[in-house]
């Protein structure tokens, strides 16, 4: 079975100021468990998964996973076998904790989504030191799920695979770490103009880009995508690479793409829309685009 990454659409940043934020898995990159012969080789494959397993029994959480069975699951040869890249915010540890809990778990089928969000938070603060839990319970569910004053499931409308239009990822080959931007964007709204603009003018816009992609309204989609890129490159220049402000602004300068900030930015993948998927990467061809969404 396959645990695939996952994507803030939107929502990045601004679900703090309290907006809402839609995450939906894509299945382009994704991990699944696998076993080694050779146990010398499997402990290197399996990284930092003993300590984990060590983490979860210490900090109580064999409440909620059978630790004991998967230490014995280790001690044979099991390792977490994927794809999803590093430090591009698309959630490769949140997909581990949630192959964890889905083998491993018991008595997770009584926990709502809020329940369920809690312990992978606790299981994911192995990793990150801190985390909402909000990666693994979209590949534990693998569904889109809508975060806001509720956390609930939903539907997205159909894909088109014959469609012209596209939302997209494109690669900027650079790792980061997102809390020194997460903790710039929060210290920059100490400053009374700056966080009235993000409340004011931000918010909204993140709503009515979740709105009009939940009820397929593309046009209007890509219009609030305009508006979005253009305040992410006013007041987030510092999320921008410089490297990509020229793409950037092509795109605000384009009728066919708009790039916005994926995660938390600096790095990592950049989110695009495209009317015309195929005239855009004739456009950007510099840079490894992949087609998260067809309409």
């Amino acid at each position: 079975m396959n645990y695939n990454a996952k994507i803030l659409l939107f929502g990045e940043h601004t679900v703090i100021k309290g907006s809402q934020a839609l995450a939906m898995p894509i299945t382009d990159f994704f991990g699944a468990w696998k076993y080694h012969p050779d146990l010398d080789e499997a402990m290197v494959l399996q990284q930092s998964l003993p300590q984990f397993q060590h983490y979860l029994e210490k900090h109580g959480l064999n409440q909620w996973i059978d630790t004991p069975a998967f230490l014995v699951a280790l001690q044979h040869g099991i390792y977490f076998d994927a794809n999803i890249p590093t430090g591009y915010g698309v959630g490769s540890s949140g997909a581990l904790c949630a192959a964890i809990l889905d083998k491993f778990g018991v008595n997770q089928k009584n926990l709502s989504l809020i329940g369920l969000k809690k312990v992978f938070a606790q299981m994911e603060s192995f990793f990150h030191g801190a985390s909402s839990g909000t990666d693994p319970l979209v590949s534990y569910l693998n569904y889109p799920i809508l975060l806001g004053e509720q956390i609930k499931k939903v539907n997205l409308p159909a894909q088109n695979n014959e469609g012209s239009g596209a939302l997209f990822l494109l690669d900027t080959k650079v790792k980061r770490n997102a809390s020194p931007f997460i903790n710039s964007f929060l210290e920059r709204c100490k400053d009374e103009y700056y966080d009235k603009k993000c409340a004011t003018q931000l918010v909204p816009l993140v709503d009515d880009a979740i709105h009009t992609f939940l009820n397929g309204q593309w046009d209007l989609l890509f219009s609030t995508m305009h508006e979005l890129s253009l305040f992410q490159f006013r007041y987030f220049d510092f999320m921008i690479l410089e490297g990509f402000k020229n793409s950037w602004l092509e795109g605000l300068n384009s009728n066919h793409f708009k790039l916005k900030i994926c995660g938390a930015g600096g790095g990592g993948f950049i989110l695009g829309i495209s009317n015309n998927f195929e005239k855009t990467k004739a456009v950007l061809n510099d840079f490894q685009l992949v087609s998260i969404y067809r309409f």
